[in-house]
């Protein structure tokens, strides 16, 4: 495999998890009855989203733009990570 390769499947494995953790809070938030914005599980939703696109425009990308494209998508990552953290933190 080519590191394009290992980088998308290394990505797919933390966006299911992360779909995961998002499912969980979902679940916790809908329980407890509460929508509160600063929770940013609704945000970590729409990054979740927009790193799955990404990844799958990374097939595409040829050997120059999947660098800027892994750039992109480390960060969102490391964001997703943050708020469900912080989410996570306040439903323990």
């Amino acid at each position: 495999m080519d590191e394009k390769a290992n980088y998308r499947t290394e990505i797919e494995a933390k966006l299911l998890k992360f779909g995961e953790t998002l499912n969980e809070l979902k679940a916790k938030r809908e329980l407890r009855n509460m929508s509160r914005p600063e929770l940013q599980v609704d945000s970590a939703l729409r990054k979740h989203q927009e790193a799955q696109t990404r990844a799958k425009q990374l097939e595409s990308a040829d050997s120059e733009s999947w660098e800027k494209m892994r750039t992109d998508i480390d960060t969102l990552m490391d964001d997703i990570d943050k708020d469900l953290r912080e989410a996570l933190a306040y439903y323990k």
